[in-house]
């Protein structure tokens, strides 16, 4: 390629990743169903850390065009983000670990870095019902061949593929009540909380001091929260 080419085609290439990372055809703000879950874990510890002084709670968003999830603690030192894109069907992991701040971006379909699905799942509808923080919501049955339990889901807000960064994508409703795998972390989560709010945008983009790293990388570092060096 000759030098007279090459700086057009390094421009166009820096912008094509810079508007990966931003995306401008997105108002300033949109509607958006939050839901503040209760976190409670299955086991007293995950790997090497004690699970009583893990964060209780995980924030989500979800909207007509993303859903994003957000767990944070340690004096806002660790906070690990999901960006599930609807449209797309990929879901991008954001991890901040005592400053050391990446990202992996999903390819389309993918399960978020870190997240364990069960190696089989049954699901079945009991017809139970029940509120749960709110939301009135509907009981399933999942059988994962090891352990059966209950999880709830919600008519009262619809979103497309809400579940796109859970283990149960065929599920078309938003969970009220479930369970979920991080690495060796087991969680529970119930919803406490729900309204609806108007937020702004920039939640759904991916902040530039993030790096991009690639998913055995991603899940090295939240694997590495868990264990001792």
């Amino acid at each position: 390629m000759s030098r007279r080419l090459l700086f057009p085609f390094l421009f166009l290439v820096s912008l094509l990743f810079y508007s990966c990372r931003r995306n401008t055809a997105l108002p300033e703000t949109m509607e958006a169903h939050y839901i503040k879950y209760n976190i409670s874990y299955l086991e007293s510890m995950a790997g090497n850390v004690p699970t009583r002084i893990l964060p209780a709670r995980m924030d989500s968003w979800y909207t007509d065009y993303f859903v994003v999830t957000k767990i944070s603690g340690f004096f806002s030192q660790f906070s690990l983000i999901q960006i599930a894109d609807l449209k797309n069907k990929r879901v991008s992991t954001l991890l901040n670990f005592f400053g050391n701040k990446v990202y992996y971006k999903g390819k389309k379909g993918e399960l978020p870095a870190g997240i364990i699905a069960p190696s089989e799942m049954h699901i079945q509808n009991t017809g139970e019902q029940s509120v749960i923080g709110g939301l009135n919501s509907e009981q399933v049955k999942i059988d994962t061949g090891s352990e059966t339990f209950n999880m709830y889901y919600t008519r009262d807000f619809s979103v497309r593929r809400p579940n796109l960064s859970t283990p149960y994508g065929s599920i078309n409703h938003p969970l009220s009540d479930f369970r979920i795998q991080l690495s060796y972390l087991k969680m529970h989560l119930t919803c406490a909380e729900y309204e609806s709010r108007i937020i702004d945008s920039e939640i759904f983009i991916i902040p530039d001091e993030y790096r991009l790293v690639t998913r055995p990388v991603m899940e090295e570092f939240i694997n590495s929260m868990f264990t001792k060096e």
